[in-house]
């Protein structure tokens, strides 16, 4: 090893035979090098608990050797650049974008623009989940089905309420009770009670 603490290195494996959350790193500038296991930096870590966030084999990161020795290597992070730059919806103009995006697409994003601050969770098929500071609503869109699993769903405190679909089925398997607290307003071409 030459006289740098300080290198580029390459992921070649994730998998820690180990399970220490390590990764496989090679060094181009020495290319007749052998391959270490390298510790990775993560801002939380502890105990069975923290961030775990692992490069993906083929990334670019920076590798400190703190005593100069191979067996010292720690991984401080990745390295975006030509061959691999950041995520698509990185706003480097402002800054006002933050994002954590995944190799399949999954992508937790945080949006700072003055007025238009939201929060937003969606994956490869545009399943999105948004919070929206700016319009002070929640939007939850779907390409299938949106199912809530609880002992009990209680909606509260809404001024109005609006469902709208081509069928609409509600059915209890025990008791079905339907209150209007002045009125009540059933509306069809044909109404079947039986």
């Amino acid at each position: 090893m030459n006289n740098q603490n300080v290198m580029i290195a390459l992921v070649v494996d994730n998998n820690d035979p180990d399970v220490l959350g390590r990764v496989l790193i090679e060094l181009p500038e020495l290319p007749e090098g052998p391959r270490i296991w390298a510790r990775v930096v993560t801002p939380y870590a502890g105990d069975g608990i923290g961030q775990y966030c692992l490069p993906e084999i083929g990334d670019e990161v920076l590798a400190i050797f703190t005593d100069g020795t191979m067996a010292s290597a720690y991984v401080l992070g990745g390295l975006w650049g030509k061959q691999k730059p950041p995520p698509d919806k990185a706003d480097l103009d402002t800054n006002a974008i933050k994002l954590f995006k995944t190799r399949s697409g999954s992508t937790l994003l945080f949006d700072d623009t003055d007025g238009s601050e939201r929060m937003v969770l969606v994956d490869k098929n545009e399943n999105y989940i948004e919070i929206s500071t700016g319009e002070d609503k929640i939007a939850v869109t779907a390409n299938g089905n949106i199912e809530l699993y609880a002992k009990s769903v209680i909606l509260l405190e809404g001024d109005k309420i609006s469902m709208k679909a081509n069928t609409i089925e509600i059915k209890a398997e025990s008791s079905l009770s339907l209150e209007g607290g002045s009125t009540a307003e059933l509306k069809a071409g044909t109404v079947n009670i039986n």
